[in-house]
């Protein structure tokens, strides 16, 4: 059984079904119920935090963009994280370097 991690990111930012990232929380909370909708959002949260953390390797040259790397480095430490999760951070982020 898949985390459920993946898809309240997914629901939790809109991923997919909003123009822009938004906090949703009504909506992990109709999906999950009160407690573990809650605990979902601590986690999204968590993982939002992390990804603000310095970006190893910025001094090398790269083609990648800022949020490949920030996604590559997070990627490792969070194996419950599938792809529909990944694109969900990775669209989050991109959005707040606007």
């Amino acid at each position: 059984m898949s985390d459920p991690i993946n898809e309240a990111l997914v629901l939790y930012t809109g991923f997919g079904s909003s123009p822009f990232p938004r906090a949703k929380t009504p909506h992990l909370i109709q999906r999950f119920g009160e407690a573990e909708g809650s605990a979902l959002k601590g986690r999204i949260l968590d993982l939002l935090e992390e990804l603000q953390q310095p970006i190893d390797g910025l001094e090398k040259r790269s083609k990648k963009s800022l949020t490949e790397r920030a996604i590559e480095q997070l990627q490792p430490r969070h194996p419950e994280l599938d792809d529909s999760g990944l694109k969900a951070l990775a669209w989050t982020y991109a959005f707040g370097l606007r």
